[in-house]
């Protein structure tokens, strides 16, 4: 292996770990989001819980 390849590892690998973040960042978002959808339409209040 090249040096140039040896330095290409650590940054792919970061990389991915910085977009599998995001992915679940993103997915617990939109789980909440349905969540509070679905609250809504069932006919539930949730302003009651902020005051």
């Amino acid at each position: 292996m090249s040096m140039i390849s040896l330095a290409a590892i650590p940054a792919a690998v970061e990389s991915r770990t910085i977009d599998q973040s995001f992915k679940t960042l993103l997915l617990f978002c939109c789980v909440g989001l349905v969540a509070s959808f679905g609250a809504m339409a069932a006919g539930v209040d949730l302003s009651a819980f902020l005051a």
